[in-house]
């Protein structure tokens, strides 16, 4: 019966130690049966990611706007209170799907 710590063979069928890479009784190598993790990158855009935090805390004041260099309706958030508050929002909402635009026309993006 195979235990926690050991395996078959997969030639002769000898009970060997779970990590074995060779069996020690015919001398053959062993499958590796193990399966690495799966890799979870988070590779946030940097600069999509300070756009955002502007935006969240400071988009009444139109500071994402600031950040990426569209000076004149950044100037018009700051007086109007980032449009009364909706106009702001629509741009985190535009942020957070990758619809903003930087000030050469690229698309501000989270990776």
């Amino acid at each position: 019966m195979e235990h926690k710590y050991e395996k078959y063979c997969h030639n002769c069928g000898a009970v060997i130690d779970k990590m074995a890479e060779i069996c020690p009784k015919c001398g053959v190598r062993q499958p590796i049966n193990q399966v690495p993790p799966p890799v979870v990158s988070m590779n946030l855009n940097p600069h999509w990611l300070i756009t955002v935090l502007l935006c969240g805390f400071l988009g009444v004041f139109g500071a994402h706007r600031f950040y990426n260099e569209h000076y004149g309706t950044a100037v018009l958030q700051l007086l109007t209170g980032g449009g009364l508050g909706i106009w702001y929002i629509i741009d985190f909402i535009m942020i957070i799907t990758g619809n903003f635009r930087d000030k050469n026309g690229n698309y501000i993006k989270m990776n």
